[in-house]
């Protein structure tokens, strides 16, 4: 296996509760892997300690063969490029602004900014003030900073990236994200089962800040194993993973 990153018995905890109890795990070239699980399971801290944003407890992280703590700041900026759950920017920056940002540990570069805009569909919206764009626009711009951050064979890290975002332009991030993937690799935390395992390849699924299930998505990503995971009963249909609804009486 082409290995790009790796993690070994990862542990982190929050005032004396644990968020992460020996988490592993290995991400090959030209994967997409989906973490999912329930709210509180431990996937944005995963994707956290991932991104080296969190020191673990205990274990460790390596990107393509390195560890990941000996890195320096714009080796690391290079190789991992972070999008978190809620993109939030209190400054007065235009989208184009805020891509732009991706570039600061790694060297200006106005060509890959303009690329990342053109990728995620911003160009026109590129000069907009961020606070005045909508929800899924802030969302599509965080992804564009972490498109012009990260190096060609970079690990993109994103937290529900698709949150508020319009299905045609989940479609369109999705052939982006593909495409990078191709020469690197994506770990992306996903709470709609079915969008996982409909782009995924591979799947980790959380509970409790342990790994319940890991492999291919489709065999991963089973009814069985995900009412174990959120605690509700669900179901296939037509392939596709969704929560049992309870009828009213």
């Amino acid at each position: 296996m082409d290995r790009v990153m790796s993690a070994r018995d990862l542990r982190v905890s929050y005032d004396g509760t644990v968020a992460l109890d020996g988490v592993s795990l290995e991400v090959a070239r030209g994967a997409i892997v989906a973490i999912v699980g329930a709210n509180a399971c431990g996937k944005s801290t995963l994707l956290r300690t991932l991104a080296g944003v969190i020191e673990p407890d205990q274990g460790s992280v390596e990107i393509l063969g390195l560890p990941l703590r000996e890195l320096s700041l714009g080796t690391r900026a290079r190789a991992i490029a972070m999008v978190p759950q809620r993109p939030e920017l209190s400054a007065p920056f235009t989208a184009r602004e805020v891509v732009a940002l991706g570039r600061f540990a790694v060297g200006e570069d106005s060509r890959r900014v303009d690329a990342a805009l053109e990728e995620t569909g911003l160009t026109a919206r590129a000069d907009i003030a961020f606070q005045e764009l909508s929800g899924g626009e802030r969302q599509r711009v965080a992804i564009a900073r972490a498109l012009a951050q990260a190096g060609r064979d970079s690990v993109l890290l994103l937290d529900e990236p698709f949150s508020g975002v319009d299905p045609g332009e989940v479609a369109r991030l999705v052939g982006v994200l593909r495409a990078r993937a191709e020469v690197g690799a994506v770990l992306v935390t996903i709470h709609d089962a079915g969008l996982a395992r409909a782009i995924a390849t591979d799947a980790v699924v959380l509970l409790g800040g342990r790994v319940l299930a890991a492999g291919k998505a489709r065999a991963t990503l089973t009814a069985e194993t995900l009412t174990t995971a959120y605690g509700h009963p669900m179901e296939e249909t037509g392939g596709w993973i969704a929560p049992q609804l309870r009828t009213a009486r």
